[in-house]
This record gives structure tokens, C-alpha cells and sequence, in this order.
């Protein structure tokens, strides 16, 4: 089974089972990406939803969300949970991302960075359609040890996909063309964040 094969499979239950206080976590990844109201936002690895309804109550009807995942059904049942005009669903590789250049307010990608086969391409790939002065967010509200750990035990593709340690997630951002670069590593939280540079700032 490979990795598409797996989230699709997994696809009715994946959000059934939740931190107790997820969408605490939640805010606060929104809160670190300091979005604002007509932001035009990146979901990348959206899944079925989960920050989809915390991205939208900042950006409001004046803004755009972009929600794009490998796995189709994942985004069928993110769509069924929040029908709103505002929000586009793509079924698209984080490696070849069907937008154009220097598109983006933000992009954050929330609990997927270690499904990507190539960590540095889809990097770079979000770096692509960031505006210049934009910035990316690369989040896991439950911690780096708790998603290696579980996706250990989850077995099959995901089971060696593990959260960058904060240099080489440093290391990696830079290497995309990203710079202002801080990474949270708390045990119960983890968040990098990096900014497009801006050559007429």
C-alpha cells in the first residue's frame, strides 16, 4: 500500500480520535501565521480538515483557502464539513502544486511535511507560490516525539515518516530560499516559520 492508498483507506476515520485540546493547538499554529482578514491562504496536506474552519474564521469571506491533499476522499469529506464559498479543495502532489508564482499570503502546512517524499522539493514548491514578504508555517500541534511516534506505530508507508529535528528543519527552509527562520520545538508543540524575502523591502 502506498502512501496515497493509505490516507484514502484511512480517509472516514482519520479525525475521529483527537488531542483533548487539539483545537487550542490549533489557534495557536493560526495565531503564530499571524493571518489576517482577505488573506489568501495554502492548506497543503489539509487532510480532512482539521485546521480548515480555524484558517476560515480569520479570513473571512473577503479571503481565499486553498486546501490541497493527495487523497481525494480526504478532501470529499473536509468539503462535506465546511460547504462554504471561499474555500477550493485540490487533489494535488505537494511536489508539483498546480498554482502560480507568488500567489499566496501564506502557506501552512499542518501535520503533513513528513508524508512528503522529498521534504526539500515540496519545500521549495511552497516557497514558489508564496508572495515575496509572505510566510511559511510547518506545524505539528502535538509535538515532534508524539508524531514520530505515531506514525511508528500506524506502520505500513508512514511508518519511517518522522518531523525534521530543528536544524535540519533550518537547514532545509534556508536551502528553499526562505529566511527569518524560527523553529518551536516543545515537547508538546512544534511550529517553523519562515518568511519569503522581499528584494524591494
Amino acid at each position: 500500500m502506498n502512501r496515497q492508498r493509505f490516507f484514502d483507506h484511512h480517509s472516514a476515520t482519520w479525525d475521529e480520535e483527537s488531542h483533548p485540546d487539539l483545537d487550542a493547538r490549533l489557534r495557536r499554529v493560526v495565531a503564530d501565521a499571524s493571518l489576517e482578514a482577505g488573506h489568501r491562504v495554502l492548506d497543503l496536506g489539509a487532510g480532512a480538515g482539521v485546521l480548515i474552519p480555524h484558517l476560515l474564521h480569520v479570513v473571512k469571506l473577503g479571503g481565499r483557502l486553498i486546501a490541497v491533499d493527495l487523497s481525494e476522499p480526504m478532501l470529499r469529506r473536509a468539503q462535506s464539513k465546511h460547504p462554504t464559498a471561499n474555500l477550493l479543495l485540490v487533489q494535488a502532489d505537494a511536489h508539483h502544486l498546480p498554482l502560480p508564482d507568488n500567489a499566496l499570503d501564506r502557506v501552512i502546512c499542518n501535520a503533513a511535511l513528513p508524508h512528503f517524499e522529498n521534504h526539500a522539493e515540496s519545500l521549495r514548491e511552497m516557497a514558489r507560490v508564496l508572495r515575496p514578504g509572505a510566510l511559511l508555517i510547518i506545524s505539528h500541534p502535538i509535538g515532534r516525539a508524539a508524531v514520530n511516534a505515531l506514525h511508528r506505530r500506524a506502520g505500513g508507508p508512514v511508518s519511517m515518516d518522522r518531523v525534521p529535528p530543528p536544524d535540519a528543519m533550518a537547514g532545509l527552509l534556508c536551502d528553499a530560499g526562505l529566511s527569518s527562520i524560527t523553529v518551536t520545538d516543545e515537547p508538546d508543540f512544534y511550529l517553523a516559520r519562515a518568511r519569503k524575502p522581499d528584494p524591494q523591502a
